[in-house]
């Protein structure tokens, strides 16, 4: 399927046509509401506008949150490296003269 034409503003069918306009009712109308009782689709509207949206969304939030972070943390690198003659000049004075010209490279947490 092709969808580098697709334009969603633009309707798929001629609308100054009867068949195209019927064409474009059906397809964006459910047609097994005809079905279904007044009571049923009460019901559906009321779960539309309960007063449970706002702790669950809440809720939902904070689980994505608690399970979310660390799993990024484990798939995004955490630690880097860094050149020590590229660091402030006190630092790499003060690691030149501890441990001479062993070091090349000195390594830190990115952190949070």
């Amino acid at each position: 399927m092709d969808l580098s034409r697709f334009d969603i503003d633009s309707p798929r069918w001629d609308q100054s046509t009867f068949m195209g306009r019927l064409k474009h009712f059906f397809n964006i109308t459910d047609c097994r509401t005809v079905l279904l009782s007044d009571a049923r689709l009460d019901e559906a509207k009321e779960l539309r506008i309960t007063f449970l949206h706002a702790p669950l969304q809440v809720m939902m939030v904070g689980v994505f949150l608690i399970f979310m972070v660390p799993a990024a943390c484990s798939l995004f690198p955490q630690n880097c490296s860094m050149a020590v003659s590229k660091l402030e000049p006190e630092l790499r004075n003060s690691i030149v003269s501890q441990y001479g010209d062993k070091v090349q490279y000195v390594y830190f947490n990115k952190g949070l």
